[in-house]
């Protein structure tokens, strides 16, 4: 789709910090994080909303290995999700990492925003996805 970010993203034309990446999906560090470790999981084919993919289940079942592996590497206490895409029109799911431990909203946001690179790297290397 002309003018998607998340497209050019998949085709390597945006910059992203990509932490995850098989044949169908790629996860990648929110550039607006609402805490620590906040990933985007986008399909590589553009539709529009997620109930629109052909099959929602492999696309979920990928979102829960990638939180499987996040929550104890970041010390989160558990992750919210969210599938709101009113700012960028291709189906996509927030993952968001929530945290009891006094790691506050705005220093998790400073801590990502100031370290992406080495969270990226901590990801991507943690959750192995063919990634180059």
């Amino acid at each position: 789709m002309e003018n998607c970010v998340f497209c050019e993203i998949v085709a390597k034309k945006a910059p992203a910090f990509i932490v995850y990446e098989d044949d169908e999906t790629i996860a990648f560090l929110d550039r607006y994080p609402q805490t620590l470790g906040h990933l985007q999981l986008v399909p590589k084919v553009h539709h529009r909303w997620i109930y629109e993919l052909p099959d929602i289940g492999t696309f979920f079942a990928t979102a829960q290995k990638i939180i499987r592996v996040i929550i104890p590497v970041l010390e989160a206490d558990h992750v919210t999700l969210g599938t709101f895409g009113r700012e960028v029109k291709h189906a996509h799911l927030w993952i968001v990492p929530q945290y009891k431990k006094e790691i506050g909203l705005q220093e998790g946001k400073q801590r990502q925003q100031e370290k992406p690179t080495q969270l990226a790297q901590l990801l991507k290397e943690t959750l192995g996805g063919g990634v180059s």
